[in-house]
């Protein structure tokens, strides 16, 4: 065959003496018996490349007996090597092969035509047939012979069986080049197989092996590790894409009340709790539920880690405004009338009510904001209150005089209310919590009045009970607010069982000491009669107070900063046991 601007390790025919050297030889083979030779085995080599290879498989091994007689065989055979050869010629390797393979399965024992398939394909760049079919030229060659003599001349077929036996070492020794591209770059490549690394690169970089079967590995910080099987032949080039997948972590979050819905970006993920996996990245997780503040916050997920999170939703604010402008109008009036009362005159104090009143009105109609929150307009109700109970204890501690308490009571109620305002605005307190440290400035107030009434002990010290029961009403609201999340309702039925005891109480009383000295029309109640009518309220306020409060117990829950701990301590033996508890700061 003519070799087409490429210099081949083996000998060369050229020109048109080729067709007649292979017609002389298709003819003088067609007297030879047919010797075929057999698949040559696998015999395996120690490169890592090498490892697993399995046999290829030749076209002339699936040849069928040609029932063609001699002559016509031997016609044929060389009409499909001219072909062949014009093919082999032209750049037409596949189609030289197929001619080839077709002279050789009429005259298999034309052993040279396997030299020539073998040079197509290696030109065709498959050397993988290249070299099956030089094996098999060299089996062919190395075919018994009669014994030469030792001063004989080197026998032409050993000196070709030789070099193609070198030329099947160097094509061998062709390494495949793998190019592997990773989404994202910069990955770890590992080739290898059985035998060992083949070859380490990274992502982009020209890798060469051996040919033969091999694990491709991808590796990169962050993302899974990508395994892949592939097999490569001897000098081809192959291109791989590899998309690796990031690693993923864990979302835990809770979120209060239990029907929140939780989104992810835009998508609903669940009802309360979720425990999702994700992917090493930062996300926009939404929690909403009905009569509460939306929360939207930013919650960055590490790969195989767990990220927990714990959301209670907010309250919607109610809007306090227009309870604060009646209260403003109805304390307007009081304070004023408190204020003049000084001067004894009917006339005076009532005109100045209802001057204060008006002024009470416009001036929270044109001062209160729109969206006064309505935890600061019922924490501000309740200073005013507890002001004026404060004004009137501290000045019952100085004379007994209602011409100066009243005054003084004004004043307290205008300081305590303003007092109130300024807290509440700045606090942004809710409604559950003001609701609590209202019900403790009543009750408190309530009691030391009560006890007051009950001991009838001057002045002084009734000034300092009702004093006492103010102070201490309002610092345990303030404790039980701080440590408990009680909703304005809860604190509400709480206030009608304290209510309902002391009717209850006053009830028992009328039962118990009815009332029988009379005076014209009108019942006059004694010394020893007020007291009873104190004690029994006191205690109906204990009672109602304490069963409300039992009763709507599992309304709302505490919300002391307590939380469960797993931790592991070292048992007695050595090994590590698990404790379980909770863990808190108070």
């Amino acid at each position: 065959m003519i070799a087409a601007g490429r210099a081949m390790p083996w000998p060369r025919r050229s020109g048109r003496g080729v067709a007649a050297v292979a017609v002389a030889a298709l003819v003088a083979a067609a007297a030879i018996p047919e010797v075929r030779a057999e698949p040559p085995a696998d015999h395996g080599t120690s490169a890592a490349g090498s490892a697993g290879r399995a046999t290829t498989r030749l076209e002339i091994d699936d040849c069928n007996a040609s029932d063609l007689g001699k002559d016509e065989a031997v016609n044929q055979a060389s009409e499909h090597y001219d072909r062949g050869e014009i093919l082999d010629t032209q750049g037409d390797y596949e189609g030289a092969v197929r001619e080839m393979i077709a002279s050789y399965c009429l005259l298999p024992s034309f052993g040279t035509v396997l030299e020539d398939i073998a040079q197509a394909y290696e030109r065709n760049l498959d050397y993988e047939k290249a070299i099956g079919y030089l094996e098999r030229y060299v089996r062919a060659l190395e075919a018994p012979a009669t014994p030469r003599c030792s001063t004989c001349p080197p026998d032409p077929k050993q000196v070709k069986a030789e070099v193609a036996r070198r030329r099947i070492e160097v094509l061998r020794k062709l390494k495949a080049k793998i190019h592997v591209e990773a989404q994202p770059a910069g990955a770890q490549i590992t080739i290898a197989n059985e035998a060992g690394v083949a070859a380490r690169a990274r992502s982009g970089e020209t890798i060469e092996v051996l040919s033969g079967r091999y694990d491709l590995l991808a590796e990169l910080p962050g993302y899974e590790p990508h395994h892949q099987s592939i097999e490569v032949q001897i000098g081809k080039p192959y291109t791989y894409f590899v998309p690796l997948v990031a690693q993923k972590g864990r979302l835990v979050m809770q979120v209060l009340p239990p029907d929140a819905r939780i989104f992810l970006g835009d998508r609903l993920i669940g009802i309360g709790r979720i425990d999702v996996a994700l992917q090493g990245n930062t996300y926009i997780v939404t929690s909403e539920a009905p009569d509460r503040i939306t929360d939207r916050r930013r919650i960055e997920v590490i790969a195989n880690q767990v990220k927990r999170v714990q959301v209670e939703l907010t309250a919607q604010p109610q809007f306090g405004r227009r309870q604060l402008i009646g209260f403003s109008a109805g304390a307007g009036a009081a304070v004023t009338a408190s204020l003049l009362s000084t001067f004894q005159r009917p006339l005076v104090t009532g005109a100045g009510a209802a001057a204060g009143g008006a002024a009470g009105f416009f001036g929270s109609l044109v001062l209160l904001p729109e969206h006064m929150p309505l935890g600061a307009s019922n924490l501000t109700v309740t200073a005013t209150v507890g002001g004026a109970v404060l004004g009137a204890g501290a000045s019952l501690l100085f004379t007994p005089r209602t011409d100066l308490i009243y005054p003084i009571a004004g004043a307290g109620a205008v300081l305590g209310g303003a007092l109130g305002y300024v807290f509440g605005e700045r606090t942004r307190i809710n409604t559950g919590d003001a609701a609590l440290i209202n019900s403790g400035v009543v009750w408190g107030s309530v009691t030391g009045g009560l006890f007051a009434l009950s001991f009838d002990p001057g002045h002084v010290v009734g000034g300092g009970l009702l004093l006492s029961g103010l102070g201490m009403g309002t610092i345990g609201g303030v404790l039980l607010q701080s440590n408990f999340s009680v909703s304005r309702q809860h604190a509400a039925l709480i206030d009608v069982g304290g209510l309902i005891g002391i009717i209850g109480g006053l009830a028992i009383e009328n039962l118990a000491y009815p009332t029988q000295t009379t005076q014209g029309s009108s019942e006059v109640v004694d010394a020893r009669s007020q007291e009873h009518l104190a004690n029994f309220a006191l205690g109906g306020m204990a009672v109602g107070l304490l069963a409300a409060g039992i009763l709507t117990r599992s309304l709302d829950d505490p919300k002391l900063p307590v939380s469960p701990v797993i931790s592991q301590v070292p048992a007695g033996d050595g090994r590590a046991a698990a404790i379980y508890g909770v863990s808190g700061r108070w």
